[in-house]
């Protein structure tokens, strides 16, 4: 059968077709017979307002084979049930720009709707405000109050007979009310049951709270009750304040305040509001740092508060965080929010698994739910509150974040903050029924015509999400390490988590791998998914190549670290990802290390093994884009014009803590050390053994403390009167308070050691080996501290602690250094480089 021609098809079609459109489908085919190759565009529209435009480029082979052009004239797209919010829309689709109906449009699309429609209940409100107002006396509401009871009655046991199983007991006792019961008997009997079902609650009170948590309520307090008790059984570190803002309830909400003893500021409205004026109201009367806004409907868990307020503590520019929300079954409800071209917002991961690494970690979402939302209490009255252009609920929050975003805030969804949501137990499920959810469709074309500037970058409903979720990421960089950083317990994981944070400083979204186990390490893998860094682990992944092989974004970068993973994975990243550049940190040079250590100790065996994996570094380093090293001397032992390597020599940051205990109040030599790492052994016996001798003879009984890690049994035994084995310790600052000098009398070894940094942003001074020194730009007023024979380390122990001001001169000269060559902007300009990020 031959095609039919153009002509004959514009005829008997026009010039498309709309072959779906309902409440959350539009699809169909448009095209131009003048230009049968060419795409076109439509424009849906809601009466007179237009709410999208689409390219109709899809394939349609039904209409290539009829000879239309290429075929490639097809559309379709879907939108959430808000998009179309009242019972009766008529809608149509037209090709642009010339404005023609296309077959099947204009359409009317009618809901079901049998409830009592806004008029009637308008009508209803108004009677009974009426009748409020015209009463003198109590007495006076005794016949309404008997009329509506009766008409509540009925309704509850209607509910409850419905439910087919006995209902909640505060509805059981208000349908009470249909068997004639009196009202004032009624909050008597209300209030004796009160004393029964809600034992008394306290919480800790602040006149100074860090965090005010605001919790806007009208009735459920079953729920308000049990969302407080999750307060007090989860207390938070910070000062915290909790305002009930009652919207007029009528249940056991009035007798809120002698249930929690004082201790909850109820604040309660003559009239009832709605829960935007709510929240303002509450947050006129907060005095905390921050404003949480807190559903009743929720239950928090371990860290709900605290880990918010440390993500304002440790990110700039965060204006909205929000908490992770789970459903009661544990499955997630949402991990920030994603809002979609005509205005519908979608619940991230939604009833997926809360563990999944890409819902994990701290992400720039669209928005958060107000469910669980803080804001600084400056910023908030700053921008006006929530704006009562979306009351009486819903949208509100969506509009609140795209205004602090506007202003140059960012909005993050911090999923290591927890909260379990009931949702739909306070106003239910039903966008288009007559109960307050209603408001989310009302209010959502209210947000569509305040922000669809903004929303027309976005796509249309689930198209793309994995990348929707992630709006504001641009560059994306993986990290392989082999284990994850830990650094509290060695220099290495502290350099691998500083130059993590570097790449953030970047722009970079960050997905981190170790690639030995992928476990998830506890705190570790927290500490790194609060800064935004994704992570990898099992069950979900289980080796680097699925990973890459399950990867559906171009990576740009993907970050080596330590000589394991360069070794291993440079062919496999080619392979997956072939644009992406690829740097390789050496740590520090194994085959340098292993030579130097088999130089002191004359082991051949030790010298064959570092020759051999000296060609296997070096092999590394060449199929690299960027090679990073530590130390100034790793560069020149890699500068070989044969290698033709790209080295960078790139530090890791130290923050300044210098310690607030005067000099002459300080006693003692603290060596610090991973004992994992044999030359760190070796250097503890060694200053047990032969430099600590000849201080001892000149001070008796000078103390000296060897703290650090996985401290083997060997070195235990050391302890004595003047020798503590302090071991690990998850902060050293309290140990520098207490000493006035470190040491590291490192005998082999390679690279810059963190020890030596450490113990000069702390404020002390460091001696020495040179081998403790090599990579560290010494000033000419610290290489004093540097000595390799334990007579002269062991005179300079004694002399500064003789000369106390010295000490602490040296320790100023020191600090200023750790200022100038090891602060985050050196950093950022050394990855840039090995980047080639000024490229």
């Amino acid at each position: 059968m031959s095609a039919t021609p153009f002509h004959e098809l514009a005829a008997a079609y026009g010039i498309g077709t709309v072959d779906a459109l309902n409440f959350g489908h539009v699809s169909g085919w448009a095209w131009n017979p003048d230009h049968p190759d060419m795409p076109v565009e439509v424009e849906l529209l809601d009466g007179d307002e237009q709410l999208a435009v689409v390219r109709a480029d899809r394939p349609r082979p039904d209409l290539a084979a009829l000879g239309m052009g290429d075929g490639r004239h097809g559309f379709a797209f879907d939108f959430g049930p808000t998009v179309l919010p009242h019972a009766r829309h008529r809608l149509r689709v037209r090709r642009l720009p010339d404005g023609v109906d296309l077959v099947n449009s204009p359409r009317t699309l009618e809901r079901d709707v049998s409830t009592l429609d806004a008029a009637a209940r308008h009508h209803v409100t108004r009677l009974f405000h009426a009748e409020a107002q015209a009463a003198r006396q109590a007495e006076d509401l005794d016949a309404a109050l008997a009329f509506v009871s009766e008409l509540i009655g009925g309704l509850l046991q209607r509910r409850l007979a419905l439910a087919g199983a006995p209902g909640d007991e505060a509805l059981e006792r208000l349908a009470g009310l249909a068997d004639g019961i009196a009202p004032a008997q009624w909050v008597q009997g209300a209030g004796r049951a009160m004393a029964e079902a809600y034992p008394p609650l306290a919480l800790p009170t602040s006149e100074q709270p860090r965090v005010s948590v605001i919790i806007p309520v009208y009735g459920k307090f079953a729920l308000t009750y049990d969302c407080i008790r999750s307060i007090a059984q989860h207390l938070p570190e910070a000062s915290f304040e909790v305002i009930v803002v009652d919207d007029c309830s009528t249940d056991e909400t009035l007798l809120a305040p002698l249930v929690f003893g004082g201790t909850v500021r109820v604040i309660r409205h003559d009239s009832n509001l709605g829960f935007v004026k709510s929240c303002n109201r509450g947050a006129e009367a907060a005095r905390g740092e921050f404003l949480f806004f807190l559903n009743n409907d929720t239950l928090l868990r371990p860290g709900w508060l605290d880990e918010l307020v440390r993500t304002f503590e440790r990110s700039e520019r965060i204006g909205v965080a929000g908490a992770k929300l789970l459903f009661a079954d544990g499955s997630l409800q949402e991990a920030g929010g994603i809002v979609w071209r005509l205005g519908d917002g979608w619940n991230w991961g939604r009833h997926a698994n809360p563990d999944e690494p890409r819902f994990c970690h701290l992400r720039d979402a669209d928005y958060v739910s107000g469910a669980a939302l803080m804001i600084p209490a400056a910023l908030f009255r700053q921008l006006g509150g929530f704006d009562l252009h979306f009351a009486p609920a819903y949208y509100e929050d969506t509009d609140l974040c795209f205004r602090v975003r506007q202003a140059g805030w960012r909005v993050v969804v911090q999923p290591l903050s927890v909260v379990v949501h009931l949702e739909g137990q306070t106003s239910g499920t039903s966008v288009t029924g007559s109960g307050m959810k209603r408001f989310q469709a009302v209010n959502h074309r209210k947000f569509f015509q305040r922000w669809k500037g903004v929303l027309s970058a976005h796509r249309f409903n689930a198209e793309q999400p994995h990348l929707e979720c992630e709006r504001s990421v641009n560059k994306r960089a993986v990290f392989i390490d082999e284990t994850t950083p830990t650094p509290d317990l060695d220099a290495g994981s502290n350099a691998a988590v500083q130059h993590i944070r570097s790449l953030i400083r970047l722009g970079y979204k960050v997905t981190f791998i170790p690639s030995d186990n992928l476990a998830r390490s506890s705190p570790y893998t927290e500490a790194l998914q609060a800064l935004g860094v994704e992570c990898i682990y099992h069950p979900f992944y289980w080796s680097v190549e699925e990973y890459f092989r399950k990867c559906e974004v171009p990576i740009d970068v993907v970050y080596l670290h330590r000589f394991a993973n360069g070794s291993k994975y440079v062919g496999l990243v080619r392979r997956h990802q072939p644009t992406a550049r690829v740097v390789y940190n050496v740590a520090d040079l194994h085959h340098l290390r292993l030579a130097r250590e088999a130089e002191l100790t004359r082991d051949a065996a030790l010298a064959r093994q570092a020759a051999m994996i000296r060609l296997e570094e070096l092999a590394a380093i060449a199929a690299a884009d960027a090679t990073i090293v530590h130390s100034v001397v790793e560069k020149e032992v890699l500068d070989d014009p044969a290698l033709q390597a790209k080295v960078h020599v790139v530090p890791w940051t130290y923050a300044l803590r210098p310690v607030a205990t005067p000099a002459d109040r300080r006693q003692g030599v603290v060596f610090v050390g991973g004992y994992r790492h044999k030359p760190n052994v070796d250097a503890a016996r060694w200053l047990v053994e032969a430099i600590m001798p000849l201080v001892w003879a000149q001070l008796p009984d000078l103390p000296l403390m060897l703290v650090g890690s996985h401290m083997p049994d060997e070195l235990k035994r050391l302890a004595s009167g003047c020798v503590r084995t302090v071991g690990y310790v998850p902060d050293t600052q309290d140990i520098y308070e207490q000493c006035l000098l470190s040491i590291a009398p490192l005998r082999y070894g390679a690279g810059v050691k963190g020890k030596v940094l450490e113990a000069f942003a702390a404020g002390l001074p460091c001696l020495m080996t040179p081998m403790a020194a090599e990579g560290v730009p010494l000033p000419a007023a610290l290489t004093a501290l540097v000595a390799e024979q334990p007579f002269a380390l062991a005179d300079t122990i004694v002399h500064l602690h003789r000369d106390r001001p010295h000490a602490e001169r040296l320790a100023a000269i020191g600090l200023s250094m750790i200022d100038t060559h090891f602060s985050a902007a050196v950093v950022d300009r050394g990855i840039g480089a090995a980047l080639e990020l000024c490229a």
